[in-house]
């Protein structure tokens, strides 16, 4: 088998494709990317999370959602006030313009989505959502499965380099 026929090849390729250009049209359109409307999605989902929610929310590094806090900060697109309840932690809300860049880049995720679904039926979005939702439960594992699959390729020996 050839390493691009491999699914998990292909599956990142799409994600990437479609990430790209959803890229160019934040840069082009928003001045921010991806990542930071990602952080403004999550915002008007849960306006008041703190840092360490955001990033375990959508998948960030701390230091990622840090950087992208901070851009959007100084952007004015969200605003940040201290916890009333812990001094040490911030909690995040979209200001005005905050709500009108994440409701800008809905669009243009919605859009980038339709483009790239654009050759299948609607019986087979329905399918491809499926499949991926079946694909991202059973991809979740554990140390006991890495500890099984390590077994099952290598026996008891474990790669020491």
């Amino acid at each position: 088998m050839q390493f691009k026929e491999l699914a998990a090849y292909r599956v990142r390729r799409v994600a990437e494709s479609i990430l790209d250009m959803a890229e160019e049209l934040f840069a082009h359109h928003l001045e921010i990317r991806v990542l930071d409307w990602r952080i403004l999605a999550k915002l008007a989902d849960a306006p008041g999370s703190i840092s360490t929610e955001i990033s375990r929310d959508i998948l960030l590094t701390p230091v990622q959602s840090g950087r992208s806090l901070l851009k959007l900060r100084e952007l004015n697109l969200v605003a940040a006030v201290p916890d009333p309840d812990d001094g040490r932690a911030t909690r995040y809300t979209l200001t005005k313009s905050g709500r009108a860049a994440y409701e800008a880049g809905m669009k243009i995720v919605l859009e980038v989505q339709a483009f790239a679904l654009r050759d299948l039926s609607a019986i087979e979005t329905v399918a491809l959502n499926d499949l991926l939702d079946r694909l991202i439960s059973s991809t979740a594992y554990s140390s006991a499965d890495i500890d099984h699959l390590s077994h099952t390729l290598f026996g008891d020996k474990r790669n020491r380099a």
